[in-house]
């Protein structure tokens, strides 16, 4: 999977002010999807530039394949899947709603925050550092998994299967911090 922003800015490196907030190229292959997000102040476009796909819109199918444009309306739980067999390339276009604003309790964070975050581990790491890491990789899972919640639901299917899938990318994160610790294999000494 592959996922990646487009620039915005115009070519002296102006911030184009514009309604499209983001736009991102997406590159699936056959079973991969993306995680179940929504947007609360922002419409998203999915389309598909090449194969064949589905949008699960609030746990609707939308056939997705070139030359349709799916809209997905602001705080709409979705994913995009690959399930044709062959690689799905595609855009995604967030377009800002000012006239949506939603109150929420839950910090907002974001599935590639967390990627972000396990991608720039260093391969050698302090105890203290490893485990402020460790932390901060359970807010980030912690305030997924409440967004989740909250969006979609976590008896459902699809709410689960992101939130295990969340699971893993910390859990491997952490076994990845023990071995990167400096002082040894033992990041986490006995208590007693």
């Amino acid at each position: 999977m592959r996922i990646q922003p487009w620039n915005r800015r115009a070519a002296d490196g102006a911030d184009l002010s514009s309604r499209v907030l983001e736009l991102w190229e997406i590159s699936l292959q056959h079973g991969e999807s993306t995680p179940v997000h929504q947007h609360e102040a922002q419409e998203e476009l999915v389309i598909a530039l090449e194969g064949r796909g589905v949008v699960l819109c609030a746990s609707e199918p939308v056939d997705l394949f070139p030359g349709n444009v799916v809209v997905v309306a602001a705080g709409t739980p979705h994913s995009i899947s690959n399930v044709s067999g062959l690689p799905l390339r595609g855009l995604t276009v967030a377009i800002h709603r000012p006239s949506i604003v939603v109150e929420s309790s839950v910090e907002k964070v974001t599935a590639a925050e967390l990627e972000n975050m396990i991608e720039s581990i260093p391969s050698r790491i302090d105890r203290a550092t490893g485990l402020q890491v460790i932390i901060q990789l359970f807010e980030i899972a912690g305030n997924l998994s409440e967004q989740i919640d909250q969006a979609i639901g976590l008896d459902a299917e699809i709410g689960l299967r992101t939130l295990e899938d969340i699971e893993k990318q910390v859990m491997d994160a952490v076994v990845r911090i023990a071995h990167a610790y400096e002082g040894g294999p033992n990041l986490f000494p006995p208590r007693f």
